[in-house]
């Protein structure tokens, strides 16, 4: 059994990879301690030590205020594990992008012997590029490049989310040799019980779950939703999420006098998903087109293909890398008469309904979170003394 410090800037409970990642070593057997922000779920959690920071996660665009939000909660971390180390080591540390530099909160283990892992879930440098252009934005974006390959250097291994991202990483200079993917596969213990299997275009409504910012085009669906009113009069919206970019879509709603068929969920624990998205009669991914998103692979979408949900998402790079035009009914991002048309189209003709899905079943069978679970288990364990790695080679087989 490893001992293991798990670090990230997000709330245990909604955090869908961090929870997943830490309940798997858990169940095998592993002594998991996770550092996060405080929320509703701390303390002992299926197994897992949930130890919660108090501080407001900042959201908003002051960047001076994210940077002290940020090194306020990595100061402490870092200060937390160290005290927590002292009675008894960890063996391995993972730090949890967003930032990259949150890996400098597991230097100090380092006097342990403790090695570490930087598990980047976000490319920083394109988001910052949704953000920030001209100088100021080219100058970040070096920066936060520079920022990348630090941190990188830093840790012992690095997990990207999916293929294209590990290429954007070797591309960046960090040797792929130092590189595992990690796809944010659903746990099916949560999202593999149940199946969505109404095909009928009765009460018909449209889903979007997540973080809410602009990027992630929620103002798009917004919008086709008030050019399909008069022809669509049934169709509703659920959004499920909080964020930055919140008050600004209920403005968009009443200016768009879509009120009446919009309903905005707060964020729910993750168990709490798959009851509300199995509400919908389509899962939407209406992601606008920037350097970030087509570097993406929306969680959401996995989450509604292995529901057994037919999915609308805008066309970019790495979705299509994964998904067929069969699989996923796409529609040029940015573009609400696209949307609008994709919408109808999978609203008029239920045929087309099943048949997605039975695509997007076929390639969600290549996208397991059993199978990338042992990928996950297989970058921690060989940053594990021989003994240790034997030990948990015969724990992965009871397990």
């Amino acid at each position: 059994m490893a001992r293991i410090l798990m670090i990230a800037y997000t709330g245990y409970a909604s955090d869908a990879r961090v929870k997943r990642q830490a309940q798997a070593l858990a169940d095998r057997g592993d002594a998991i301690d996770v550092i996060c922000l405080r929320n509703e779920q701390e303390g002992e959690c299926d197994g897992v030590n949930v130890i919660g920071i108090e501080i407001p996660r900042y959201r908003g665009d002051n960047r001076l205020s994210y940077f002290l939000s940020y090194l306020r909660f990595f100061v402490l971390a870092a200060w937390k594990g160290f005290r927590r180390a002292l009675k008894r080591p960890y063996e391995v540390a993972i730090a949890c992008s967003m930032p990259d530099a949150a890996v400098m909160s597991t230097l100090p283990l380092r006097l342990f012997g403790t090695r570490v892992i930087l598990d980047i879930h976000d490319t920083m440098p394109e988001l910052y590029l949704d953000k920030r252009d001209g100088k100021r934005g080219e100058l970040g974006v070096m920066l936060l490049r520079l920022e990348e390959r630090i941190s990188a250097w830093l840790a012992d291994h690095v997990l990207a989310v999916h293929e294209l991202h590990r290429r954007r990483l070797e591309q960046a200079g960090i040797s792929g040799r130092k590189i595992s993917v990690v796809l944010n596969a659903p746990d099916q213990k949560i999202f593999g019980e149940k199946r969505h299997t109404s095909v009928s275009s009765e009460n018909f409504t449209l889903v979007c779950h997540g973080t809410i910012t602009k990027r992630l085009g929620v103002d798009v669906a917004l919008k086709a939703l008030a050019l399909l009113r008069e022809r669509l009069p049934d169709a509703r919206l659920i959004v499920v999420g909080g964020g930055d970019y919140l008050a600004e879509l209920r403005s968009l709603t009443n200016e768009l006098r879509v009120e009446r068929l919009v309903e905005f969920v707060p964020p729910v624990p993750v168990e709490a998903l798959p009851g509300i998205i199995q509400r919908g009669s389509v899962g939407l991914v209406p992601n606008h087109a920037s350097p970030a998103t087509h570097l993406m692979l929306p969680v959401k979408l996995l989450e509604y293909a292995v529901l057994g949900l037919p999915v609308i998402a805008s066309k970019l790079r790495t979705i299509e890398h994964y998904f067929s035009d069969g699989a996923v009914r796409f529609f040029e991002p940015d573009d609400p008469v696209a949307l609008a048309a994709a919408i109808a189209d999978i609203h008029d003709n239920p045929s087309i309904r099943w048949r997605m899905v039975k695509e997007t079943q076929r390639t969600m069978e290549l996208i397991d979170w059993r199978e990338e679970r042992m990928h996950y288990f297989r970058a921690i364990d060989a940053l594990l003394e021989p003994s240790a790695r034997a030990e948990m080679a015969a724990a992965q087989r009871r397990y």
